[in-house]
């Protein structure tokens, strides 16, 4: 049993644009085709809702509400071999809490994607307490993606760097922001997936200890204030979860040892990226580890965390 939970698809009409030139591989055929070609059993789908950046708030909710009916129709359709996910804008408001609860309630859609950031704004920040407390109520799964572009984006116009680099470098600091801003001391239960091994965080774990623990010493680094974690950084770093998406042994590695096996999820990022798919897979079985553990990280970690029998 093989189970990809990342795995991205659009509402068909937002595939048509030009950028696309009528190539766009974000749909379910594209997802049902390489799956079935790589022996795929069943995927986590979500919309990591990149065309809503230039759109107003209120187009920005139309397009989400848009995209979680479209999910529901998916999910609908191919029960078998679908898991879709709600997205959502953390801070955008009540409206926008009202329409996840819906997705979750009504569509019966198994969790929620958030951009790392959106328009310069983080899930940390306090105007997203309301989505916070909705998602544990409602127990589901929240996964932490990048946007289309961040921070820094100027300096990366060239050679896919937005992508390759600039997208992780912002999940990165989106969970690292959550820690240190109390997020996980807050909200104990909630169920954070960060994408792509968390954008690298766990190479720079270490060096988030260090800046807590040493406090008088390191003035000189900036303010540590206020104090809203009572824990150094690396024991909120176990409640995170993470998906495989790295394509680097290493890499993988680190961030089990990091998080341990039993909060690993198998992760391809295919569609879009449908060559990959088979790399990815060779990824896991290939890791040092034993079957037991393999088969955590291909399906068992992704059903008990979608609450699977």
């Amino acid at each position: 049993m093989i189970i990809n939970w990342h795995a991205h698809i659009n509402p068909p009409e937002e595939n048509e644009t030009p950028s696309w030139r009528g190539k766009s591989p974000l749909n379910i055929n594209k997802l049902l085709e390489i799956n079935q070609q790589a022996g795929v059993d069943k995927s986590v789908v979500s919309n990591t809702i990149h065309y809503i950046k230039s759109r107003s708030e209120a187009d920005g909710l139309k397009a989400i509400q848009r995209w979680d009916e479209y999910a529901a129709e998916v999910q609908q359709k191919y029960p078998d071999k679908t898991f879709c996910f709600a997205s959502t804008v953390p801070g955008g408001g009540p409206d926008f809490v009202k329409e996840l609860e819906r997705a979750i309630r009504d569509y019966k859609l198994h969790g929620v994607l958030i951009n790392s950031s959106h328009k310069a704004r983080y899930p940390d920040e306090d105007d997203a307490r309301g989505f916070w407390e909705l998602v544990t109520a409602l127990d589901i799964p929240v996964f932490v993606h990048a946007p289309a572009s961040s921070f820094g984006e100027e300096a990366m116009n060239m050679y896919r760097l937005i992508s390759s680099v600039g997208r992780a470098a912002d999940e990165c600091l989106s969970l690292a922001r959550m820690i240190v801003r109390g997020l996980f001391e807050q909200f104990p239960q909630a169920k954070v997936v960060g994408a792509h091994l968390g954008g690298g965080i766990c190479e720079v774990i270490g060096r988030m200890d260090y800046a807590w623990e040493l406090q008088e010493e390191a003035f000189f680094l900036g303010p540590y204030e206020p104090m809203l974690i009572t824990k150094k950084p690396s024991e909120y770093l176990k409640m995170l979860r993470m998906d495989s998406v790295s394509y680097h042994m290493p890499a993988l590695m680190c961030a089990i040892e990091s998080v341990g096996v039993g909060h690993m999820m198998f992760g391809a990022d295919a569609p879009p990226l449908w060559p990959l798919l088979p790399r990815a897979i060779k990824l896991v079985q290939d890791l040092p580890l034993g079957l037991e553990d393999k088969e955590a990280i291909l399906h068992r970690n992704a059903e008990e965390l979608l609450g699977l029998e």
